[in-house]
Parts: structure tokens; sequence; C-alpha cells
């Protein structure tokens, strides 16, 4: 095999790494996205559950504040009642005063309703921190390993880059500038082995011409369909 071709098969393998390693470094963003994704939907479920349970103790201070309202009322009536020496006065404040009894009655169970379903609430928020917490920690630890990785292929990156650097200083430029070329536009392919005459880059058959020459390894070939450097 010609030196240049040993070269190039080198530094090809350095780029497919290179191309891989990049590959992988741009599909972390992503998986970081979805550890954080996962946080923040518990996150979400916590605000939910502390928002419900605000709006539960909101409704049962309105319940509250109308109970002493009709105490008050009764209050006033039965005070009233005191003074009234009218039969029909007095019967229509009992009447009122039952009234507001009832509603009471109502309101109290409502009420009970109400703490029943604030304390469900408080439960269910408990359980959520728990599992925020736990989360928390699960994704705290897949971000460090993410960012651990990302560093690990940066600095192989650059070996790799280096040792590409040392073994292209071996190769004339215009083969260099060539291989670059091809690499580029062939998917990462730039340099393929010929096999019964056939290209293992594009799966077709060379001339004899080439396949002659790819055998004699006096030049650097090419494919005849599709551009790509041979050896055999």
């Amino acid at each position: 095999m010609l030196p240049e071709i040993e070269h190039l098969l080198i530094i090809q393998d350095r780029d497919q790494k290179i191309t891989k390693l990049n590959s992988d470094i741009e599909r972390l963003p992503l998986e970081e996205q979805q550890a954080k994704q996962r946080l923040k939907t518990v996150i979400e479920s916590v605000n939910s559950a502390e928002s419900k349970i605000k709006a539960n103790e909101v409704e049962i201070s309105k319940i509250e504040l109308d109970i002493d309202t009709r105490k008050d009322s009764i209050t006033k009536l039965k005070n009233q009642q005191l003074e009234t020496k009218k039969n029909e006065e007095f019967a229509a404040m009992e009447h009122s005063i039952t009234n507001y009894q009832d509603e009471i009655s109502k309101l109290e169970d409502s009420q009970i309703e109400l703490m029943e379903k604030g304390e469900e609430l408080s439960r269910l928020l408990e359980d959520t921190n728990a599992t925020l917490s736990k989360d928390q920690k699960v994704v705290d630890a897949e971000l460090e390993i993410i960012e651990e990785r990302k560093k690990q292929f940066s600095k192989k990156i650059e070996e790799l880059k280096l040792d590409r650097e040392t073994i292209a200083s071996k190769i004339d430029n215009d083969l260099l500038d060539q291989y670059n070329r091809i690499f580029k536009s062939k998917k990462g392919v730039a340099v393929s082995e010929l096999v019964n005459d056939i290209c293992s880059g594009c799966h077709m058959k060379v001339t004899p011409s080439t396949a002659g020459m790819v055998r004699a390894e006096k030049v650097v070939p090419t494919c005849d369909q599709c551009g790509r450097i041979l050896y055999s």
C-alpha cells in the first residue's frame, strides 16, 4: 500500500471519530433539556398543589367571614327581640334567626369539606415535594454526567486533531486538499477499499484500467463513478 494511502486512512479514521464526537456533543443539549424538563414537570406539580392549597384557604376564610356575619346578625336580632313588644315583629325576627342558623349549618358543612380537602392537598404537596427532592438529586447527577461527557468529548477531539495534524504534515498539500473535498462531499468516506474491482464506497465496478492502477500501487487512483480515493 502506498504510504500516502496509509496516511490518508489514518486521517480518515481520525476525521470520522471527530465527526462522531461532534455529533455526540450536539446531542448533549437535548439530553440536558430532557433532564430539566422532567424536573420542570414535578416543579409545576408542586406549584399547582401550592396554588390549590392557597385557593382552598381563601375559600375557608370566606366561609368563616360569612358565618361570623350571620352570627352577628343573630345576636342583633335576639337583642331586638328583647326590646320588641309586638308578637309579629318577634316572630319575624325568629324566622330570620332560623334562616341564619340554617345558613350557618350549611356553611359549616362546606367548611368541613374544604378543611378535609385542604388536608388531602397538604398530603399531595408533601408527596410531590418528596418526589421533587428525589428527582432533583437524579437530575443534578445526570447534568453532572452530561457536563463531564462534554469535557471528555472535547478533550478527545483535541487529541485527535493534534494526531491528525501530525499525519497530515506528511502528505502532499494537493492530495490532502483532494481528500478534504471528497470527505466533505461523500459523507465522511473519502478513501475506499477496492474489492473484486468494486468500490466499497459507491458499490460500483471500476474500469479495468482503474483496477490495474489500484493494484500497481504507483499512483493514487480514484473511483470512476464516485471519485473516492481507492486502495486494495
